[in-house]
């Protein structure tokens, strides 16, 4: 596990909690969990329950078998228990919440795609389409058995020293997780919806996927209402339909909570975060953050 200094750093693969608990493949994969672990002696506790915003540079895929957490990322909060799988792509930005101390977690990080590899394009754009709605799946619990059932085997063949195919078997595993996720997505989709609640719910993904692509650069709800051929007027009344807070305060929430986690990365100045999410000058910035936070990005990172 890295050691950095600052509240708040990008959260890399080798960040990972190191517990007799970790196997490491190389720099791409780190598999990790704290089952049977006592809550005391459980160093999962300080990763998930972080005070800052931290942001992801890899995918990370997290198996909770029992117990209960409640974190936030880019914005919407989830509710973890039992048979839930978190999937969060690099990029992400989260916060951990809340946590019980009896909570296990199975937690499989991924970096760059040299071993979960493009598989068919179609299913993969279908998957982060998924993503872009929610980072939560619930599975049976006959499908997380299999998932634990594979994830024990794979650790198995990364622990067994005299075995010289370990990177084609953990390929071949991963391969099974990655088309398992397809089938519970498919079954997600199979639970019917109204035509009404599915139509907004499909401008709310379609907005918020165009949110999170452009809202360092953009921050007018007209751009994206161009982007969606709509009105402003139009689409901000959908949104709040759809989620209950209007399209403005989802575009200043995703710029803000990227301010915060710049501030306290401890790397820039309030000038330079300014010029990262493209304001015209550090005053239009400061005022902009502290009508939505309360203080100013200085007092905020000193905080």
């Amino acid at each position: 596990m890295k050691n950095d200094e600052s509240v708040f750093k990008e959260l890399h693969l080798l960040m990972l909690p190191v517990t007799g608990r970790t196997l490491t493949f190389g720099n791409e994969l780190v598999l990790v969990d704290n089952i049977g672990l006592k809550p005391d002696a459980d160093p999962m506790s300080d990763f998930v329950a972080t005070s800052y915003p931290f942001k992801l540079t890899f995918t990370l895929v997290m198996f909770c078998l029992r117990g209960f957490m409640r974190v936030r990322l880019n914005l919407r909060e989830y509710v973890l228990a039992a048979n839930d799988v978190l999937v969060t792509l690099p990029g992400y930005i989260g916060e951990c919440l809340e946590v019980e101390p009896d909570t296990e977690v199975v937690v499989m990080g991924f970096a760059g795609n040299q071993l979960i590899g493009d598989y068919q394009s179609s299913m993969n754009m279908a998957f982060r389409k998924f993503l872009a709605s929610t980072s939560l799946i619930h599975i049976s619990q006959a499908e997380m058995d299999e998932s634990m059932t594979l994830y024990r085997l794979m650790r198995a063949k990364l622990e067994q020293a005299d075995y010289g195919f370990k990177l084609e078997a953990v390929e071949g595993y991963l391969q099974v997780f990655f088309y398992n996720g397809c089938q519970w997505i498919a079954n997600h989709h199979r639970r019917p919806l109204r035509r009404v609640e599915s139509r907004q719910q499909q401008l709310f993904e379609d907005f918020l996927e165009l949110v999170q692509a452009h809202y360092t650069e953009q921050r007018s709800v007209g751009y994206y209402a161009d982007r969606l051929c709509l009105t402003p007027k139009y689409l901000s009344h959908a949104i709040l339909k759809a989620s209950g807070r209007y399209a403005n305060e989802w575009i200043r929430d995703y710029v803000i909570l990227e301010a915060k986690a710049l501030l306290k990365s401890g790397r820039y100045t309030v000038q330079q975060v300014g010029d990262q999410l493209n304001f015209p000058n550090a005053s239009f910035f400061g005022k902009y953050f502290k009508a939505a936070v309360g203080c100013t990005p200085r007092r905020y990172m000193l905080q």
